[in-house]
């Protein structure tokens, strides 16, 4: 599975590929409180290490809170929350498709680390699908002196870092949009730790 930065940094994403004038609350304060809500929607499938009731042996050995079922739980209650409160429409909208993202991408990113097979489409079908390639390293048990945790931490972020910036720079409504060399030596980057990535042992 990917890294809780790696997870973080998805969400942080998905909230700054919002236009400014399009994002839901404008005051610092509802500003934070969304981005807290997206970080939580998007950490929210590791909660089975936490309820020993959705974990894999309760639940015929799936990791169900890793199907994108659960994943849409959340932002689903929320979208729901939000509409209730007389939230303005083209703002309801952004929260939408923010907390959907935010929520999908850690199944995702996990399924794309290629070590263990989910189960995208439970309830409806219990087939466990991997990854044909590891493009995410796993993330390393976070002990002090674990070598591993610290090399693949770097190499994700040496695969997000860059994608992020892609992703961020070249979105229409930004002044200051990537240039042709800025956009190359990202590209660069990201295909060395993603040639990096999919070296690893599996």
């Amino acid at each position: 599975m990917s890294s809780f930065i790696g997870h973080g940094l998805a969400a942080v994403t998905t909230y700054a590929a919002a236009a400014p004038s399009q994002r839901p609350f404008q005051s610092r304060l509802g500003t934070c409180a969304w981005l807290i809500r997206l970080l939580v929607i998007a950490w929210m499938p590791d909660i089975d290490h936490m309820i020993p009731a959705l974990k894999m042996s309760q639940n015929e050995g799936l990791r169900i809170t890793h199907s994108l079922f659960f994943s849409l739980l959340l932002p689903t209650l929320s979208a729901i929350a939000l509409y209730l409160s007389g939230l303005p429409r083209r703002h309801l909208y952004t929260c939408l498709w923010q907390s959907a993202i935010a929520g999908l991408s850690h199944p995702i990113m996990d399924w794309l680390v290629g070590v263990i097979g989910l189960p995208l489409f439970w309830p409806i079908h219990s087939a466990i699908l991997y990854s044909p390639i590891g493009l995410l390293p796993s993330a390393g048990t976070p002990r002090w002196d674990n070598y591993y945790f610290y090399e693949n931490l770097f190499i994700e972020l040496g695969i997000l870092l860059p994608l992020m910036a892609l992703l961020l720079g070249t979105l229409s409504w930004k002044k200051n949009r990537l240039n042709f060399w800025q956009m190359a030596s990202l590209t660069a980057v990201l295909g060395y730790f993603l040639h990096w990535s999919m070296g690893l042992t599996r």
